[in-house]
């Protein structure tokens, strides 16, 4: 399984690009809102990728980061969502706005990515959020020590914040006791920078921390 490669663009166009990596040419898709995220032509590029693989196919999807990527690994498990589309849903909407779809049922916004029907947003947000359920039913009671453990308790407008992070990036597939260091450590730093402390800023800087660039 090819999980990221780093190599020279040869080849680029609106929903595919040719990498080289040590003379060998790798065609790698990504959907068109996407390809400004990738360097130009001639420039070196570090490729996050999955391997899709069917009976008389084989396609290799790219990512710009390992986050994008773990999104899109989450989405195709659930049904009726295939490759091309959570790679649309991946390429039209951060992982910090999807997370925050999905927790607040926020049926339209997934809706506006191109290939997502109301029928398709709501079985999204219901798989996601059972997942979430079966590992932790009581969302309510999510990062609650965590948020102790960092002051944020005496605030219950912060504690609320704190709760809603961690189930947010639960939603994105990752466990719990990952997702609370991620946040912790995204708390600090946005604290230490003077940058206002929300659902969305949490979940920007947790994300840097749990990806490997």
């Amino acid at each position: 399984m090819i999980a990221v490669l780093t190599g020279r663009i040869l080849q680029k166009h609106p929903e595919s690009m040719i990498v080289t990596v040590q003379g060998i040419g790798f065609e790698i898709f990504y959907d068109s809102l996407m390809a400004n995220q990738f360097p130009a032509i001639g420039e070196e590029v570090t490729v996050w990728t999955y391997m899709n693989v069917r009976e008389n196919e084989m396609s290799l999807y790219g990512f710009p980061n390992q986050e994008i990527k773990k999104l899109y690994e989450l989405l195709i498990t659930v049904s009726g969502i295939g490759p091309k589309v959570a790679s649309g849903i991946v390429g039209g909407m951060s992982p910090e706005r999807f997370a925050m779809a999905v927790l607040n049922d926020d049926v339209k916004s997934l809706t506006q990515i191109k290939g997502i029907g109301n029928k398709g947003a709501q079985r999204i947000i219901l798989e996601l959020k059972d997942k979430v359920k079966k590992s932790l039913p009581d969302l309510s009671k999510v990062g609650t020590e965590t948020s102790k453990s960092i002051g944020i308790s005496a605030d219950s407008n912060l504690l609320s914040v704190g709760q809603e992070s961690i189930a947010a990036l639960m939603v994105l597939g990752y466990q719990e006791s990952e997702a609370e260091k991620a946040l912790e450590k995204a708390y600090y730093e946005l604290k230490e920078n003077a940058i206002e402390i929300t659902v969305e800023s949490l979940l920007k800087y947790a994300l840097k921390h749990l990806s490997v660039l």
